[in-house]
């Protein structure tokens, strides 16, 4: 049989599309109706007064009289898709006629927070999928990002006098003086200024900010930028020393939203969109609060956004038209007029009552953005970067690049194989295991212990690319049985991460995962200093199942009223642990630890073990 030719593949393809078409389109138009599918990020549909905000248009649209010009009825349908998958998502479809998510409808038009992914839409395709022709004029709102940090830091940095920007924050962290060079720092911030960065490969800002990175390396705008540009030695010094301001990666918003609601001494500089601090302030985003992802309650600490001296990204929000064989010219009529009603001036009211500045020109007067207790500056900041006018091939340079420039890790993950984990527990926790082992970075350095009343699995810590199936074999050999050692595993998991060869600066930790409470080994108080919420030290903290209460000066207080300050000996490298608990497990001591070593803490039953982890491997 002789190959197909490129005529033969290009009518199977557009046959296979033909298919996925006629599903989602006449469905949707039953009784004459045209459906037109519009897929948007969160951002457009976080919930406030009861109310998903794109949602709630779209009712309001559906209820009013829109026809197409042959008299057929419009209703607009809304689904969530975040911006790093509606990219994939219409890659596939188009190219392959396959729906990756077989539940979720092919759109008529698509609204990332920023067109950057959408680019690559057109440049896997070879043609032009998404219509980028004019996105600014088809925004249905506007948000900056910028830097987010307390009021007082802001002004201990010279603010607002004069201008900050990540420079000021490079300079801070190469500082070894760090806040304490500072006589305005307050010694409860903590020395070592933290920086809170997004994940490139999941996050809209982060890879906004990562595209935009190689521009402010070669003092370029970003439309400029050349290939010889990403692999230039300029360049690549200036993101890699970037990412040593970053502790650890961050997979979503709300892990950004949990440091800022956890007080500087868990994060002291946010990389977020304008709206996103809007939400923060009015108690309408999520965060892990006591470990467990929920409504955040209102932001008390005073907080402002920095528009970087470098420049702050434009997320346009565009309501761009996806040109696929799917879309019919009744759709198109469709689309057109639902964008006009998006930026009519009563919804885009409703877009600045959200946080957004408007898509359109109506003022802000009088709106919450002008709100002092907001902390934004509603002027146009002085330089605005544009992601998505990165030449598509140097944008793809720079992904291929990011495994390259990103901060390396060394971890020691500690799993609890005492009795209690019997039965299902141990099953769920050896799934999530080899998930985590998955989703860790290439380039880390891992290792892995397991206890019960001791240290019973051991794999040396060692690249991961040589170690993976040995990590995965030594979880899956994992018996039941015995007591719990907790903090004797856990003080074990930071020798080997702190003693183990490696890059500078790599990032270190140690990640634990126990469904029950310490109960034998050494004492909580042997692997940390604590005080207590009343600024008193700990002077004796078992951290026991049998002994819930520690002792202060002033008498014996709870778990709950115990801060980790630090750990209890020195190590050569900032080891920091994060805690992942479930069944019995004690979620204050998971705070304590996290709280002594800067980083976080999960809640997680046995349905969501697996999946908790399975993201956990992505900070890394």
């Amino acid at each position: 049989m002789k190959p197909l030719t490129s005529v033969a593949i290009t009518v199977v393809v557009l046959i296979l599309i033909g298919a996925v078409a006629f599903r989602t389109t006449s469905e949707g138009n039953d009784n004459g109706t045209v459906t037109v599918v519009h897929w948007t990020t969160g951002h457009l549909l976080r919930t406030g007064s009861g109310l998903r905000l794109l949602e709630q248009m779209a009712k309001e649209f559906n209820t009013a009289d829109h026809r197409t010009s042959d008299g057929r009825d419009v209703k607009v349908e809304v689904y969530y898709q975040s911006g790093a998958f509606q990219a994939p998502e219409l890659i596939s479809r188009v190219t392959r006629g396959v729906a990756l998510d077989e539940e979720l409808p092919s759109p008529t038009l698509v609204t990332p927070s920023a067109s950057h992914w959408l680019v690559n839409v057109n440049r896997e395709v070879g043609s032009e999928v998404v219509d980028l022709s004019d996105t600014e004029s088809r925004s249905i709102a506007r948000t900056y990002v910028g830097i987010v940090t307390s009021r007082e830091m802001a002004t201990c940095l010279g603010w607002p006098a004069r201008q900050i920007g990540y420079a000021d924050i490079i300079a801070l962290r190469d500082d070894p003086r760090g806040w304490s060079a500072y006589p305005c720092a307050s010694a409860t911030w903590g020395q070592k200024p933290l920086l809170a960065f997004t994940d490139p490969t999941q996050s809209d800002t982060g890879r906004a900010v990562l595209l935009t990175l190689y521009a402010m390396a070669t003092d370029k705008d970003p439309e400029d930028l050349t290939i010889d540009d990403v692999h230039s030695d300029q360049a690549v010094s200036y993101v890699e020393h970037f990412q040593s301001l970053v502790d650890h990666y961050m997979v979503n918003t709300s892990v950004v939203n949990t440091k800022v609601h956890q007080g500087p001494r868990f994060g002291h500089f946010f990389i977020m969109p304008e709206d996103n601090l809007i939400h923060l302030k009015d108690g309408t985003e999520t965060a892990y609060i006591d470990g467990v992802e929920q409504d955040a309650p209102p932001l008390e600490r005073s907080m402002v956004m920095i528009y970087p001296a470098e420049g702050s990204l434009l997320r346009e929000n565009c309501a761009c038209l996806v040109k696929a064989p799917w879309v019919t010219p009744e759709q198109v009529e469709g689309y057109e007029q639902w964008v006009k009603f998006l930026r009519e001036d009563d919804q885009q009211r409703s877009f600045m009552e959200a946080g957004f500045r408007p898509g359109t020109n109506l003022s802000t007067t009088g709106s919450k953005l002008a709100d002092p207790k907001y902390g934004l500056n509603l002027a146009t900041p002085e330089r605005v970067l544009h992601a998505e006018r990165v030449d598509p091939v140097v944008a793809k340079a720079i992904d291929d690049e990011w495994q390259h420039v990103k901060r390396p890790a060394i971890v020691t993950v500690v799993a609890d194989r005492s009795g209690s984990m019997e039965g299902q527990k141990i099953r769920e926790a050896k799934d999530g295991l080899t998930r985590l082992f998955s989703s860790l970075a290439q380039t880390n350095q891992v290792g892995f212990i397991s206890f019960s009343d001791n240290i019973s699995q051991l794999v040396e810590i060692a690249p991961l690319q040589d170690v993976r199936y040995t990590l995965t074999d030594a979880a899956d050999a994992m018996r039941t049985s015995g007591g719990t050692a907790l903090y004797s595993a856990v003080q074990r998991g930071i020798e080997m991460s702190d003693s183990a060869p490696g890059p500078e600066g790599a990032i270190r930790a140690v990640i634990v995962l126990t469904d029950g409470k310490a109960n034998q080994g050494v004492r909580l108080d042997n692997i940390l200093k604590l005080s207590s919420r009343q600024e008193e030290p700990v002077t004796e903290c078992s951290g026991f199942e049998k002994d819930t209460t520690c002792r202060t000066p002033s008498g014996n207080i709870p778990l709950s009223d115990v801060l980790g300050a630090s750990l209890y000996k020195q190590t050569t490298h900032s080891i920091q642990v994060f805690f992942v608990g479930f069944g019995e497990a004690d979620i204050q001591i998971g705070r304590i630890l996290a709280e002594a070593t800067g980083a976080e803490y999960h809640g997680a039953t046995e349905k969501d073990l697996a999946e908790i982890l399975e993201v956990l491997g992505k900070y890394f």
